[in-house]
């Protein structure tokens, strides 16, 4: 089975707009309160999604100008420097939560925009 092309803009772009539904759901899961570690598929599946959804929030474009939004900025792009290292479960759990906490505060900025 050969893959559908992507739809693009002029600018090469994709011009669907990114889930923030799914965001918000990864992140509800990844915050929520647990007496113990989730099963590692679960978590890895958690933080694909929102790895994939954190870079497609930076490259938005949000409020980059805003000195205030720098440091969330400066937050994403190291947590995404750090993909593909090698974590115990607990390391893995501790980074997906991270990357929710910064991935729900730009999903709600792409909402206002």
């Amino acid at each position: 089975m050969t893959e559908q092309p992507k739809p693009q803009t002029d600018t090469g772009t994709d011009p669907r707009p990114i889930d923030v539904a799914q965001v918000d759901e990864d992140s509800d899961w990844a915050l929520q309160i647990r007496f113990n570690v989730p099963d590692r598929p679960e978590i890895d599946d958690r933080l694909l999604r929102l790895t994939g959804a954190l870079n497609l929030l930076v490259r938005e474009g949000l409020a980059e100008n805003n000195p205030e939004a720098r440091a969330l900025y400066r937050a994403a792009y190291v947590l995404l420097g750090h993909q593909g290292v090698e974590r115990t479960d607990a390391q893995a759990y501790e980074h997906v939560r991270a990357l929710a906490r910064v991935a729900r505060t730009f999903a709600a900025l792409y909402r206002r925009r």
